[in-house]
């Protein structure tokens, strides 16, 4: 299977940008796009290549992608002065497009499974750049419940929200909500990881701590705190 893909960072080498930490603006924009691309990406593992590093700036340096390990890295060109003029959707839609543009580039040369990108690429554009990721349903052991988790992010926040279905009623609930650390954010390891701990509390039991929906009590129950740089 080969290293997982567990990274796409988004670097600048140019003096036109304020990027962090001196302006978080444009690093916040390129974080959550790289992370939202990764993440759609849904486990594709390309060979030998555990990270990619993209590196922007007025000029293309580089001929061809170079690895250090399972680091591949290459660059491509950013017009500094254009980006500044967009609005944030358009930012948004400017840093995708070279994104994808530059990782269709390395995968012709290394033979990667484009459409996997390119439907990567797809999704991200027709959600209209709202990062909302959809966990497979468990039943509870009676049967009577069916629960979901939803992660929802933002640039600066990741919330998980449990859905719970009973019968012909639904509803849904903020699990817990913390700060946005993108592809390291502990969010993606709570949702895969959360379950009926019983026939009413749907959730996470973790190093003794809970963070559950109950729905004897129609409400999140939790004792999982979360400070400003806990990931």
């Amino acid at each position: 299977m080969g290293t997982p893909l567990y990274d796409i960072t988004i670097y600048y080498n140019g003096n036109v940008i304020k990027d962090a930490p001196t302006d978080w603006d444009f690093r916040r924009t390129v974080n959550y796009i790289a992370d939202f691309y990764h993440d759609r990406l849904n486990g594709y593992k390309p060979a030998k290549t555990g990270r990619i590093c993209i590196h922007l700036g007025p000029t293309k340096n580089w001929d061809k992608p170079n690895y250090f390990g399972s680091i591949c890295s290459y660059d491509n060109v950013i017009d500094e002065n254009k980006y500044l003029t967009l609005s944030k959707s358009q930012k948004y839609k400017y840093i995708l497009d070279i994104l994808h543009l530059t990782v269709i580039e390395i995968a012709d040369i290394y033979d990667w499974d484009k459409s996997v990108f390119n439907n990567a690429y797809k999704h991200i554009i027709e959600s209209d750049f709202k990062f909302e990721k959809y966990y497979p349903e468990k039943k509870s052991k009676d049967r009577k419940h069916i629960g979901q988790i939803v992660l929802v992010k933002t640039e600066e926040k990741s919330k998980l929200y449990a859905s719970i279905r009973t019968g012909d009623s639904s509803i849904k609930k903020v699990l817990l909500e913390k700060n946005n650390w993108y592809w390291f954010d502990s969010t993606y390891n709570f949702a895969k990881n959360c379950k009926w701990l019983d026939n009413s509390s749907f959730g996470l039991y973790k190093n003794g701590k809970n963070c559950y929906f109950s729905t004897n009590h129609n409400r999140t129950i939790s004792d999982l705190t979360f400070n400003e740089n806990d990931f």
